[in-house]
């Protein structure tokens, strides 16, 4: 994590040097000769600074005069004063107009470099918040972000991987996966990367569809057909024509209608409700599903050559609770979408990440964007913290790992996540292996394994 700085200054040279300093040290300098410049960089800036580091005595603006007003409308804001001017009544006035601490100005580049530390990490405690700003985008979320997903995990990555090479085939595609992870984003992207017409793109819920209607919400009816079809009415089927249809809960299908959509599969023909005429379609088929169909098909509930036509090609959607990396870009990213729905401005405090991650997520990433909304909805301040969070989510509902590599797995995100968040509060590598206790090599090795 490479925290942010502001540099105020009207000395040009001290602007260089301090800049080049804090910059070798591995932090994101910006920089201003004048307090009014500094408020306007505050207000406009889209990721916040960690610090400011004010200059006292400023021609047109004085230093206190500008982290006065920086204050009345970013409260939280660190603001560092410096001066070669340390009499009492200078840091009296420093601290009376909001500044959080006074530093001699011909102090030594390490006294500098360790108030700075100090400060980021204390910004990384209390004020860091969970915002899209915030995140660092690297090629892999980049890459699945383009996918149409939001996450940063190899899993995901995989997902996305796999999304983009079956995407242009003709194949039918199942989807496997617990309710809530996404499967009809995965539906989306492989129509996205199929190259059919966009705005063919047709999803049903089987299981929120009424069985005696569905046969007619797929294939469509003749007028007459069954009381109340007082017209021509052409279904599913016909509306995907040339696109995708996603058959969402597909194990919920009623045994007569699978007789009906293995013939669709066979002959890419339809018979509407009423009619004895087949009609041709052409419709790539992606069915998603979170019950057992194997099980299913052996307690004939689900026939089996369909079973076996569906599952020629399947991709797998994980579990929220098996890619807590995830987590933090999709708290940001529905924090984001809240606010612009509710014309608000609230978002999480970092803390919270570490109960999200903890959290076992049975209603997966569905039940963290109900969480997110009712908890940024019903905040009392900007920022929601950690002890602002329903107790429900303290609960640990990961289940215990019951094989040799669900146990490593386990240990393997365990020691991942430690990683990441040593490396978010330490500035340099170096100065993180010492925490961690280990050598840099090793901790080199970990980084590239992980993708950090």
């Amino acid at each position: 994590m490479k925290y942010k700085i502001l540099l105020v200054d009207d000395d040009t040279e001290n602007i260089f040097a301090n800049r080049a300093l804090l910059q070798s040290a591995g932090y994101e300098v910006s920089t201003v000769s004048s307090g009014d410049e500094a408020i306007k960089a505050v207000k406009r800036a889209k990721k916040d600074f960690a610090l400011i580091l004010m200059d006292y005595h400023m021609p047109n603006m004085h230093g206190t005069e500008a982290i006065r007003q920086i204050k009345s409308f970013r409260p939280e804001q660190q603001i560092l004063t410096f001066s070669m001017d340390d009499t009492a009544s200078v840091v009296r006035e420093n601290f009376l107009s909001g500044g959080s601490d006074f530093l001699d100005k011909n102090a030594d580049n390490e006294t500098l470099l360790n108030s700075v530390a100090n400060y980021c990490a204390k910004y990384e405690s209390l004020f860091r918040k969970v915002t899209q700003d915030e995140i660092e985008i690297c090629e892999q979320t980049q890459f699945i972000r383009q996918t149409g997903m939001i996450g940063r995990s190899n899993m995901l990555h995989s997902l996305c991987k796999d999304i983009r090479k079956v995407a242009p085939t003709t194949a039918t595609i199942m989807i496997l996966g617990e309710s809530g992870t996404g499967k009809e984003l995965v539906a989306r992207a492989l129509h996205e990367y199929s190259g059919r017409p966009k705005d063919r793109f047709v999803a049903i819920n089987i299981a929120a569809e009424s069985q005696t209607l569905l046969d007619s919400s797929l294939f469509g009816h003749k007028k007459g057909a069954f009381t109340g079809a007082i017209d021509n009415q052409i279904g599913k089927f016909e509306q995907a024509n040339n696109g995708t249809l996603f058959l969402d809960e597909i194990g919920d299908m009623p045994l007569d209608l699978q007789v009906k959509l293995l013939r669709v599969l066979q002959e890419k023909q339809i018979v509407p409700v009423g009619s004895n005429i087949p009609k041709s379609v052409n419709v790539r088929i992606v069915a998603a599903t979170h019950k057992d169909l194997k099980k299913m098909v052996e307690e004939g509930k689900f026939r089996e050559d369909l079973y076996y036509r569906l599952m020629n090609i399947t991709l797998n959607t994980a579990p929220l609770r098996q890619r807590t990396e995830d987590i933090e870009l999709l708290v940001a990213h529905f924090s984001a979408k809240v606010c612009e729905e509710n014309n608000i401005k609230r978002s999480f405090h970092r803390a919270c990440l570490e109960v999200f991650r903890s959290y076992g997520w049975p209603g997966n990433v569905r039940q963290l964007r109900s969480v997110v909304e009712k908890h940024l909805l019903c905040a009392e301040s900007e920022c929601v913290r950690k002890e602002d969070l329903d107790p429900a989510l303290f609960q640990v509902l990961k289940s215990a790992p019951v094989t040799m590599k669900e146990l490593d797995s386990q240990l393997e995100e365990i020691k991942k996540n430690h990683v990441r968040e040593i490396l978010r509060s330490t500035p340099k590598k170096a100065e993180a292996a010492r925490k961690l206790d280990i050598e840099q090599n090793l901790l080199s090795y970990f980084l590239n394994k992980w993708g950090l």
